[in-house]
């Protein structure tokens, strides 16, 4: 985390800037995903409806979760930890003062990433719409970092490379990245499960 989200980092290709970057704007990302995906799947206006409806509710939920979550827990960001580890009670961390987040890092806890945890449930949720997480798309990104293009294999692709691109900005642990992936990847199984079932028609 400290050698490749730091503002300064020698070990972070440009390729993972570029990724941070990429999914810098959040949620916003991923109705460019469902639509890609609707039209690479060829839906129809009924079916692409309940595409991006189904993410909406995914993704709610999950800030939903996130932030109770986050203030049960109250852990520290990444800029906090690596700056005051002189008085962290680890003899095996070595404070750096100067030591700065490659994006600006948010003023609330770490733990969960809502990036993670949006990602994880907006791929699961799309996959149960179109019945599969295999299908190819590319997309740009939004402001502030317009025009980057990414092209993808598969939902659960997308998501891991959103969710890493929380320890390339330097902004959370992994721990947050992986556990927030895992509840959204939950919370999405259930969306799908839960709402806006299709009709027979």
């Amino acid at each position: 985390m400290k050698t490749l989200g730091g503002q300064l980092s020698s070990a972070r290709t440009p390729e993972q800037t570029e990724i941070s970057r990429f999914w810098f704007e959040g949620p916003g990302a991923w109705y460019r995903v469902a639509r890609a995906v609707a039209e690479a799947r060829g839906l129809d206006a009924w079916d692409s409806a309940r595409a991006l409806a189904v993410t909406s509710l995914a993704m709610a939920d999950t800030y939903i979760a996130g932030f109770k979550i986050r203030y049960v827990y109250d852990f520290w960001r990444p800029v906090t930890a690596i700056r005051e580890a002189a008085d962290d009670g680890n003899e095996a961390t070595v404070a750096d003062p100067a030591w700065n987040s490659q994006q600006n890092t948010p003023a609330v806890s770490d733990y969960p990433s809502t990036q993670s945890l949006f990602s994880g449930a907006a791929a699961v949720a799309l996959a149960g719409v179109i019945g599969s997480d295999q299908v190819g798309f590319t997309i740009s990104s939004g402001p502030p970092f317009p025009n980057i293009r990414r092209t993808f294999t598969s939902l659960s692709q997308a998501a891991r490379e959103s969710a890493d691109s929380r320890i390339y900005a330097g902004i959370h642990f992994r721990s947050a990245c992986e556990d927030g992936l895992a509840l959204g990847r939950r919370i999405g199984q259930r969306t799908v499960a839960m709402y806006l079932q299709p009709l027979g028609r």
